[in-house]
Parts: C-alpha cells; structure tokens; sequence
C-alpha cells in the first residue's frame, strides 16, 4: 500500500492512506540505508497481519523537496508569517525565510498577521514591498477574521509549510484553517514583547473548508516557531 507520512510520534509515525491513518515502524533495511524519515514523505507499507491499523514501512518514495527546519517534504508551497505589530516584524528575518525557500525552489506566500492592531498603511509600509517585487502578500487577523477565505483559497489543495518568527500567531491561524486539530497557542512576554514557543512538533493538518469535503493536505508542518 501506499500512503503520506503526517506525524512522528516517538519511533513511529503515521501514515495516512485512503482516509486511514496507520501506525507505522520503519523497517530494518531503511534504517540500515541511513534513510530518515521525514514528515511529508511518501511511502509504501505493508500492513501487519497480526495489529490492526498496524504497518512496517518498506519504501521511501523520491521527494520533490525537502526543507531541514522544520524537517518536511515534498512541499508545495510556503506560508511565511509576520505579525504586523506586537512582536514588530524584521526584514532580517523575512529575507532569510525567503533565501531559504528560494535555495529549495519552494514558492512563497508572505502571511502579516494582526492587522487588527494597526491601520493598513503601516502594515505595508514593511511588506509593501515584498508585493512590487513579485511575492504574493496576504493580510489576516486572527482576532477578526479578516482576510481568512483569501488565505483558505491561497492553501487549498496544497502542501504547505508554516514558518515565522515566535509570537506572530501562526498557531491562532492554523487552529482557524483546520479547527479539528486544535494547536496550543502562547502569550506574549510582557517583558520583551516577544513570543514564546509553544508549537514543538512537526504535523500535516487538513484543511477543509466549512460545509465541504476535504480539498487535500494544506497547513502544515509546524516545527519549533522560531527563527530557522
């Protein structure tokens, strides 16, 4: 059988097939070759007759991509999100994802979250020009909704990888695109003004658009919030 690898928990990881989640093992032979499996990867398995939803995984199909943090594959495209105020966003910082998915070939959206908190002018004096040279800005609030359908349409039916900086509110987003799947979400540090890492683990989520069947794998492979 065959299947896409959406979660590692411990040594195992499940594999979703046929809107069946197993629970997999990688075989010997894998480990042997020094294959690592990464979230993302698309696999064959042979399930296990003696466990139910049991499966040893036998095969790493070729990746189109792979990306080192979070550690994900096959990637379609990228959601790069800032927060337009509260942590203060950093060129520094979106030039260095960009740099990074442009050396993986992975397209870009670029996501300014909190536009709730500042007036439109403001939140593109810094990503205004990320949009003149040719990138995709969208501009969400998690508190208010706005922008959310644009961003629901940008990810449908596509692979994508979550990244920015901690405190931006990319867990808020997420918990919103894919509401079965509820991700914990962090405060501001009063002192510093600047997020504190909740999301540790690498997942694909499924979004689904309210009323409708699943329109494939959208957000995300969430990995450390941090700067990678």
């Amino acid at each position: 059988m065959y299947g896409k690898v959406i979660k590692g928990v411990g040594g195992s990881f499940i594999v979703r097939a046929d809107d069946r989640d197993y629970i997999c093992h990688a075989k010997g032979v894998l480990r042997y070759q020094n294959k690592r499996l990464l979230i993302g990867d698309n696999v064959k398995f042979e399930p296990l007759t003696s466990e139910e939803g049991a499966a040893n995984i036998v095969e790493i199909l070729p990746r189109k991509n792979e990306l080192i943090r979070p550690l994900v594959s096959n990637i379609d495209q990228a959601v790069i999100e800032f927060a337009a105020k509260d942590p203060m966003p950093s060129t520094y910082l979106l030039d260095k994802f960009l740099v990074q998915m442009k050396y993986q070939k992975v397209p870009v959206i670029i996501c300014i979250n909190k536009i709730d908190l500042v007036n439109m002018d403001e939140a593109k004096a810094f990503a205004g020009i990320y949009e003149k040279i040719g990138y995709t800005v969208l501009y969400v609030s998690a508190q208010t909704h706005e922008g959310l359908e644009a961003l629901k349409n940008a990810i449908e039916g596509k692979t994508t990888v979550w990244a920015g900086p901690s405190g931006v509110g990319k867990s808020s987003i997420i918990n919103l695109l894919a509401p079965e799947e509820r991700m914990e979400t962090g405060a501001l540090s009063e002192k510093i003004k600047r997020g504190k890492n909740t999301t540790r683990h690498v997942q694909l989520l499924e979004c689904k658009k309210t009323g409708e069947p699943a329109h494939g794998k959208s957000p995300s492979a969430m990995g450390r919030p941090t700067s990678r």
